[in-house]
């Protein structure tokens, strides 16, 4: 298991965009804020712009993992809030 971090801090005015590496594929991850919801968002696309999953971010602590991409892909993506990072296990 390989585990990438990703930098997310959380600027309200700007989305977070990277490109995680999910089940052996690399996709396109852009994380936005919802003003409505008062939340973040996460979307993940293929290459071909297809969309894979759109969910709210849902922060985990530092003892225990919420998984994001639960039910979708076997690679896990975690938001660890407290340190800003977001961890992609593949």
């Amino acid at each position: 298991m390989t585990t990438t971090t990703f930098k997310f801090t959380g600027n309200e005015n700007s989305a977070v965009s990277f490109t995680p590496s999910l089940d052996g594929a690399v996709y396109n991850a852009v994380i936005k804020w919802n003003l409505a919801a008062q939340r973040w968002y996460l979307t993940i696309t293929s290459n071909s712009g297809a969309r894979m999953l759109t969910r709210p971010l849902v922060g985990s602590s530092n003892t225990s993992d919420i998984n994001i991409l639960f039910g979708i892909f076997t690679s896990k993506l975690i938001w660890r809030e407290a340190s800003g990072l977001i961890e992609v296990v593949s």
